[in-house]
């Protein structure tokens, strides 16, 4: 997200220089080789390279599962005048086939929207040589009545997949791998971020880590499904985070590729899915032009963090 420096949390990722073609298997399995490993959080896959990834972390959103990995937040958004988070709003549902998480934003008013927030209660962070994989399966729909609308179409819309330390922000570190801005009918566009600052409040970066998916990103393709991945690792005291859309990788960061951001100094990060509703900079959301048809919704299948030795 664009950052309000005046703000203790952010909503922002890390994306890198541009769409670059990826086949690391050792680094990057595609999402049905993990599919073998067994549920409880202990449990281990097999990789064609490398060490064995240890599951960490996992929530497929079993309908009646009621969040209870997760805190739903109940609060206004930092960057919105418009946008109010319900605890009520995140719910489990049957979408696409799939039991999955629901964020469903509606409208409350002319200037208000209510949406959802939700903050694992799980925190990871790499120690040296080791390496973290964070992944989820996200769509993004609109509904007009009872009819399906390309959240392309819709203006407005601040959808978000990021992991962040909270505390003191950005002293930890923020990373967005994915954050969708709505902007019909003009193009819409979907970007990854970096946060980070030696004081509260401060954010050293700007916007300079800002990267945008590339202008052939197809938001429909797989039926509205992408997978979404972060891989962050710390490599004989080397910090790296790459981050990967549909098994191709997108962003790859050090601390030497972004003048002021280390890595080093990053907190252990809890994982965010929220949909944000306007902004309160109207240069870059005009609050007028906001047009979310009945509601947009945010559908999650699955969220996993896996660990490895490297």
């Amino acid at each position: 997200m664009k950052k309000l420096n005046l703000f203790a949390l952010a909503v922002t990722c890390v994306f890198g220089l541009g769409f670059a073609s990826c086949a690391d298997e050792a680094n990057s399995p595609a999402k049905d080789q993990l599919a073998t490993t067994a549920s409880n959080t202990n449990s281990t896959t097999s990789k064609v390279a490398g060490a064995p990834w240890v599951k960490q972390f996992e929530d497929t959103f079993n309908v009646g599962s009621n969040l209870s990995q997760w805190t739903k937040e109940q609060r206004a958004d930092y960057n919105s005048w418009y946008c109010d988070y319900y605890s009520s709003v995140p719910t489990t549902q049957w979408r696409d086939g799939r039991q999955c998480l629901e964020i469903k934003t509606t409208k409350l008013s002319t200037y208000k929207y209510q949406s959802g927030f939700i903050t694992s209660n799980y925190q990871y962070k790499p120690e040296n040589n080791t390496e973290y994989m964070l992944s989820a399966t996200i769509k993004l729909v609109a509904m007009d009545g009872g009819t399906y609308k390309s959240f392309t179409q819709t203006y407005g819309a601040w959808p978000a997949f990021w992991s962040v330390q909270g505390n003191a922000w950005p002293t930890q570190g923020e990373i967005d791998i994915m954050e969708g801005y709505s902007f019909a009918p003009n193009s819409s566009r979907f970007t990854s971020n970096i946060f980070y600052g030696t004081s509260t409040g401060t954010n050293l970066l700007g916007n300079s880590a800002e990267r945008n998916y590339p202008g052939n990103f197809d938001i429909n393709g797989n039926g509205g499904w992408h997978l979404y991945e972060s891989f962050w690792k710390m490599k004989d005291n080397v910090v790296t985070v790459t981050i990967k859309v549909d098994n191709v990788t997108v962003a790859t960061y050090t601390n030497s590729s972004v003048a002021n951001l280390n890595f080093n100094n990053f907190g252990k990060h809890s994982i965010i899915l929220n949909m944000n509703v306007g902004s309160k900079d109207s240069n870059f959301i005009d609050p007028n032009k906001i047009n979310l048809f009945s509601s947009v919704m945010m559908w999650v299948d699955d969220v996993t963090v896996y660990k490895r030795p490297i």
